[in-house]
């Protein structure tokens, strides 16, 4: 009996329902941001809790559908099989991702304790979506990284 090593394909589908899970929180952060600004919602936080106050509101939604049209062009390749994995690209992608997941933890951290009266920091919702970004970059990073082109490390 031969073992064959798993097809690129199969490989860049197996991330495809971790991408759209992380992609479905994302739709859920803008969409609860939204929903907070337009309707009196009691469920949600009010609409000041979504964002650290960095970005006015209009431009901070057009870069998320920027981001989320990257998202979801990306998990559908993932879903169709159709990613070439480049270790290069892996490597820089999985370098700024770490950065970014170790940074947005730490004002997470730091913002639920020592700098809790900076609202960048004392923001807990966009750096809890951010560290959902991040993830959704350390898996793109990792597949790529990881498979190479080769089909398997």
């Amino acid at each position: 009996m031969t073992l064959h090593a798993p097809s690129s394909s199969n490989l860049s589908r197996s991330y495809a329902p971790w991408l759209w899970f992380l992609l479905s929180l994302f739709i859920f952060r803008i969409l609860a941001q939204l929903a907070a600004l337009l309707f009196n919602l009691n469920f949600l936080p009010p609409f000041e809790s979504w964002h650290g106050g960095v970005l006015p509101y209009p431009l901070l939604l057009a870069t998320q559908f920027l981001i989320l049209y990257w998202l979801v062009k990306t998990a559908s390749q993932f879903s169709r099989g159709v990613v070439s994995a480049r270790r290069g690209l892996g490597v820089n992608v999985l370098v700024i991702a770490s950065i970014y997941f170790v940074v947005m933890l730490a004002r997470l951290v730091l913002g639920m304790t020592i700098l809790n009266e900076h609202r960048w920091f004392a923001s807990p919702l966009p750096a809890f979506f951010h560290l959902v970004l991040a993830s959704f970059l350390l898996l793109y990073g990792h597949f790529h990284f990881r498979y190479d082109h080769k089909g398997v490390s």
